[in-house]
């Protein structure tokens, strides 16, 4: 299975999530809502989903993955959301460049210098794992600081950490990932997190 998902908006065209393909579809099942349908250069409306159908197993129900949906209801608002802290959102808040050095790297066991978090105030000394002291470090320079401070490296850092906002997260996730070409425009201005 591929991994598409799906970006819903509510009858007013506002995002309000995102969900895999599998919920968009159960939602247009359910007629909670519908894929978002667009104008092509011909003049005629088409769905805005990927390029790819599924169906049940007697072919009884048919659809496009959705790549939009529009909620039918129209009470449903985005929600303002603070970033949960996960290793992932320190990578991206720093856009996968140690913050020491300035590497700029990748996330995964595949890369040759793998992107790690490093705790700038070291949790042996009394440092909390939170956005306002971890950042993204290549392993080379986490592993030279180790459990020191930064005076006692000779090391600085490019920028203090800090909570990131859900937009800027979402602008760099979607640098990163592969989403649908019409996202894009209703992505602009949203809070919501990918």
């Amino acid at each position: 299975m591929t991994r598409e998902r799906t970006l819903v908006l509510n009858s007013n065209y506002q995002v309000v999530g995102i969900v895999p393909w599998e919920r968009a579809v159960t939602l247009i099942y359910e007629d909670v809502a519908e894929t978002l349908c667009d104008w092509d250069k011909d003049g005629n409306q088409t769905q805005v989903a990927y390029n790819r159908e599924v169906s049940n197993q007697d072919r009884k129900y048919v659809y496009q993955v959705p790549a939009i949906i529009v909620l039918k209801n129209n009470n449903v608002l985005p929600k303002q959301r603070s970033v949960k802290f996960s290793k992932i959102n320190v990578l991206y808040r720093d856009d996968f460049t140690c913050q020491y050095c300035g590497y700029k790297g990748e996330h995964g066991p595949s890369h040759t210098r793998k992107m790690t978090i490093d705790h700038v105030l070291p949790v042996s000394k009394g440092g909390k794992t939170t956005f306002d002291n971890c950042v993204a470090a290549c392993g080379k320079c986490n592993s030279s600081k180790g459990n020191m401070l930064l005076h006692e490296v000779a090391m600085k850092l490019m920028r203090k950490p800090t909570s990131p906002t859900v937009s800027i997260l979402l602008k760099r996730k979607m640098n990163r990932k592969k989403v649908h070409d019409s996202w894009h425009q209703y992505l602009g201005t949203s809070e919501i997190l990918i």
